[in-house]
């Protein structure tokens, strides 16, 4: 607490000062209410008015909007004691606050309805006297009236209060705007909500506290009407603006609930904790109710999905669970709405909130592109796994059967969820399936079982090779041979134990009878799976060799099998086209991949290349297209590794295109961050490139790698947003990715903490931005190059120079010359010095010493242009344009005395003050004419520079009394514009024609 406010005047105002910027909420109102204090023991009625307008607005803009009615009627006793003592500016305010308090008065149910009704007369009558627009008193009508549930009167306040004027007394036009989008929401009238809305959404009108409310207000009403993207970008921005704020703790209610309803409750337990103090105690839920609301929503719907016991965050003094809280706040809440009903004689805050707390789900998961943890445990699946589509048929078991035979002789990604389909189906229908079933089943599990690393599957494997051999399905038995091979490897089988069994598996798939359809594909997949083993066998005994032996035997073994798999290739070539039941078109492809693999560690970058695009090409033609999405894949991380991004799109495309069957989330998020990547390195692509950079980090979530490619995914999000304008989406993004990301190795870090800056800075965070600069300085310390260290320094040192923090800035840009100035990068190391140069002289009237200083930095810059290549002429032509500029700064005060009529000095001093002024006109005269001439060797890139050189130097010249000089240097700059016919120089004509005007 703060030291009491001393009965002083001055001592009174300095604290009234300082209350008025300090953050809303309990503090500033306890301040507020200890300086009316100190101020009515003044005596000084003027001062003492003066407080109560601080302390009603410091309530306004908290939760304890109720109390300013104290205050205000005691500045109504002012007034009335005598109106003469408020200027104009507290008149307006103190009609004003009629508005805030009955707002004040609506939002405590203790105040009688009967006395709101009186304050809404005494307000229309005191505006009747003030001449103001009945408008404001309709919409405090309005309010009134919803809350008794009058929809007849509540229709004609609205109606009125629209058609009326707007006049200085209205609210801000932002502020109406929600209120009137309000109206046609709670009639769940979502697209005329939207449409009085867009004006503010779109950024065209604002005030302190919007676009934050519409932003939250909208989330549902958008979701509802289908308009995803727009939901998950207002709140992202819109939660980034209310969050902290306790007067738009109603706001972050309805952020809370978006994410309950939206299936992101992890981001809402999150937003939860970041403002669970502001869930107050059971004895006061004052200006709560809205948030504790939309708490209730997240907290249910977290019990629905099995999480009752989870921890989230204290209340009252004790940490509570998911259950506990809910249990506290429930009944909290519904007593609190009772209060109202009985003040109000209706039922309409009841209704409001239990429709809130009633609705259901809108969606299974709309992702949202931030991180957040998984909800693991009962009722909650991985998000956006998709099964295998499901097959058209009405349940029977044995239309069932024929779908997953069918699916598993394609190869079909959603065999194993077909599968799934018929074990529950038999097992619901409670028959004992046939023999032949019995053994597909067999199969299904130990398949399962391997996949999900349990302990059975060669046992498994092994009943389902006799099984299918006892119901005469040799080849079926064949490929169970290789799964019992495969499921031995697994279990850390010995290496001679496994190549038996892998060599069994090729000589019963050898064995099938020549009439066998399959027989061909069996002895491929037999084959082509021994030499993947065998190869991973290898590896496996070389890594109990001594070190040396080790290496030699790796390269070795990596050599052997090329060979294998080119001979394989090479015997079964012939043979494709086939088909993708019988066929080996597939292994053929997969061959061909894995060849590419080789050559892509060879660096044979045509090779690879080939081999990518038979293979895609060989799985497209047999109708595997899910098959074609890995090498297409790779194939574009090929093509963007060495630049070639719009080449790199059109497989990237394709592979996102025949991923469609794919039921594997990891594959499923690598394809679209492939396009992701590649769309994002082109032009203008940067919002499409966002869309699959946010589905990839959804499908990487889904896949449980989260922190590794699903935060790389983020990065590339992040970076497609702040290049596509959506920067406080992209800085929400890439915060919550960060600590991932900084795990990924010191270049991938210092790119996330860039681009974070980048983001912050154009959010006007200047501090914050600066902040991130430093620490992935901090980062590069260590390289050879300095370069990079030196550039964050100097982006650094800019944004602290923006944001007004001159001091740190110069330490920082004098820390960017010294990294600067080893690397012999003549221009960043220029433009340092002429910054910190500008810093030195500060304001409008820089002092003698500080220009001194500022000048022998533009001195030290022209010098390290000296005698540079030609490229460097531009810099050398800002630079005396700059020093000219700088120099002429410090004589504005002469200027301004021109015109000071009581500035009276003797004709001596008076005399040396002109001829220093002349002297530094005469300077600035040659360093302009310098740069003029520079800039015209620089060409057109230039003009603009050169013509705003010409201007000044003009107006210097004409001070000095040259202005035939002046004149006649603009006429030939105007002719010299008049002959070209580009755009840029007609508008830079005008400004040249507007200034000789001036001039003459």
């Amino acid at each position: 607490m703060t030291s009491p406010v001393p009965p002083s005047p001055d001592a009174v105002r300095k604290a009234l000062w300082e209350n008025r910027s300090a953050p809303n909420g309990p503090l500033r109102n306890a301040r507020g209410e200890e300086i009316v204090a100190a101020a009515e023991q003044t005596g000084d009625r003027e001062l003492l008015r003066q407080a109560l307008f601080g302390l009603i607005n410091a309530y306004e803009y908290s939760t304890e909007r109720g109390k300013m009615l104290v205050p205000f009627a005691r500045l109504l006793q002012e007034w009335d004691r005598d109106p003469s003592g408020f200027d104009r500016s507290d008149t307006h305010s103190l009609h004003w606050f009629f508005k805030w308090a009955s707002s004040g008065m609506l939002s405590l149910p203790e105040v009688p309805m009967a006395s709101i009704e009186k304050w809404l007369g005494e307000m229309e009558r005191r505006y009747r006297i003030a001449g103001y627009s009945e408008g404001p008193v309709r919409k405090v009508e309005l309010h009134v009236a919803e809350n008794r549930g009058d929809t007849e009167r509540a229709a004609r306040a609205f109606e009125a209060w629209t058609a009326a004027e707007r006049t200085r007394m209205s609210d801000c036009h932002a502020c109406e705007l929600n209120d009137q989008g309000r109206y046609w929401a709670a009639q769940d009238e979502y697209e005329k909500a939207l449409q009085v809305w867009e004006p503010v959404l779109a950024g065209r009108l604002t005030c302190a506290e919007e676009p934050h409310r519409v932003l939250a207000k909208s989330l549902l009403p958008l979701v509802a009407l289908g308009r995803l993207d727009q939901a998950r970008t207002n709140h992202l921005r819109g939660y980034r603006m209310a969050k902290g704020n306790e007067s738009l703790l109603s706001s972050i209610g309805l952020h809370i609930e978006f994410c309950a309803l939206t299936g992101n409750e992890a981001r809402g337990l999150e937003l939860l904790a970041e403002h669970g103090p502001h869930l107050g105690n059971s004895e006061k839920l004052e200006g709560r109710l809205g948030f504790v609301t939309g708490v209730l929503v997240l907290l249910g719907r977290l019990i629905t999905l099995g999480h009752g016991d989870r921890p989230t965050v204290a209340y009252e003094g004790e940490q509570r669970t998911v259950g506990e809280l809910h249990g506290l706040l429930a009944p909290l809440g519904a007593a609190r709405a009772k209060l109202f009903d009985e003040r109000n004689g209706s039922t309409v805050v009841s209704d409001a909130r239990t429709k809130r707390l009633e609705r259901q789900p809108l969606l299974d998961a709309l992702p949202l592109g931030v991180r957040s943890p998984v909800l693991a445990g009962p009722g909650v699946a991985a998000v956006g796994v998709v099964s295998a589509p499901a097959p058209a048929v009405s349940g029977d078991v044995q239309e069932l059967v024929a779908e997953a035979r069918r699916l598993r002789a394609l190869g079909h990604p959603g065999t194993t969820a077909a599968w799934e389909r018929v074990a529950e189906a038999v097992a619901e229908g409670g028959d004992e399936p046939d023999a032949l079933l019995a053994a597909d089943l067999l199969s299904y599990r130990a398949v399962r079982a391997g996949r999900e690393s349990q302990q059975s599957p060669r046992k498994l494997f092994a009943e389902a090779v006799l099984a299918y051999r006892a119901v005469g399905e040799p080849g079926r038995a064949a490929f169970g041979e290789i799964g019992l091979a495969l499921a031995a490897l697994q279990e850390g089988a010995e290496a001679a134990e496994v190549r038996q069994l892998l060599d069994a598996a090729v000589a019963s798939a050898e064995a099938l009878d020549p009439a066998e359809p399959a027989r061909l594909r069996r002895m491929a997949s037999a084959e082509l799976i021994r030499i993947k083993a065998g190869s991973f066998l290898d590896h496996r005994e070389h890594g109990h060799r001594e070190h040396g032996d080790g290496e030699d035997g790796h390269a070795e073994d990596g050599a052997l099998t090329s060979a294998a798999l080119s001979d394989f290739f090479e015997r079964y070539a012939a043979h494709g086209g086939t088909g993708a039941v019988d066929g080996v078109d597939d292994m053929l492809a997969d061959v061909e991949i894995m060849l590419a693999e080789d050559a892509w560690e060879d660096g044979d970058w045509i090779r690879v290349e080939a081999l990518l695009s038979s293979a895609a090409d060989r799985s497209v033609s047999t109708g595997r297209l899910w098959d074609s999405a890995r090498p297409l894949r790779r194939l574009a991380r090929l093509r963007m590794m060495h630049g070639r991004f719009e080449k790199a799109e059109e497989p990237a495309r394709a592979a996102v295109t025949h991923s469609a069957e794919l039921t594997d989330p990891a594959e499923l998020g690598a394809v679209r961050l492939a396009l992701a990547e590649a769309l994002y390195h082109q032009d203008g692509k940067e919002e499409e490139a966002a869309t699959y950079a946010l589905e990839a980090a959804h499908w990487f979530d889904a896949a449980g790698d989260t922190a590794g490619a699903g935060a790389y995914a983020r990065l590339i999000l992040a970076q497609a947003y702040g290049e596509s304008g959506r920067r406080a989406e992209a800085a929400e993004v890439l915060e919550s990715a960060l600590p991932d990301l900084l795990e990924h190795g010191e270049e991938r870090a210092v790119r996330a903490r860039e681009t974070l800056a980048e983001n912050l800075r154009g959010l006007g965070d200047w501090r914050g931005a600066a902040e991130q600069y430093l620490q992935a300085a901090e980062v590069t310390k260590g390289w050879d190059d300095q370069g990079p260290q030196a550039k964050l320094a100097s982006h650094a040192a800019e944004c602290l120079a923006g944001g007004g923090m001159v001091d740190e800035a110069k330490r920082a840009y004098a820390r960017a010359l010294e990294l600067w100035r080893p690397t012999g990068q003549t221009v960043p190391y220029v433009r340092a010095l002429r910054s910190l140069a500008w810093l030195e002289v500060g304001g409008e009237e820089p002092d003698a010493e500080a220009v001194v200083r500022a000048r022998a930095l533009m001195e030290q810059a022209l010098e390290a242009l000296e005698g540079g290549p030609e490229e460097l002429l531009v810099e050398r032509a800002r630079t005396w344009a700059q020093l000219a500029e700088l120099l002429e700064a410090q004589l504005y005060k002469y200027d301004e005395d021109e015109y000071d009529d009581e500035a009276e000095e003797d004709e001596e001093a008076e005399g040396d003050e002109d001829e220093k002024v002349d002297a530094v006109r005469r300077e600035t005269a040659v360093l302009w004419e310098k740069a003029i001439d520079a800039f015209t060797a620089s060409g057109a890139e230039a003009l603009r520079e050169r013509v705003d050189c010409a201007l000044r130097c003009a107006w210097n010249e004409n001070r000095l009394g040259r202005s035939e000089n002046a004149l006649r240097r603009l006429r030939e700059l105007a002719a010299e514009l008049g002959a070209s016919d580009s755009d840029e120089a007609r508008r830079l004509l005008r400004a040249v024609e507007g200034n000789l005007k001036n001039l003459s």
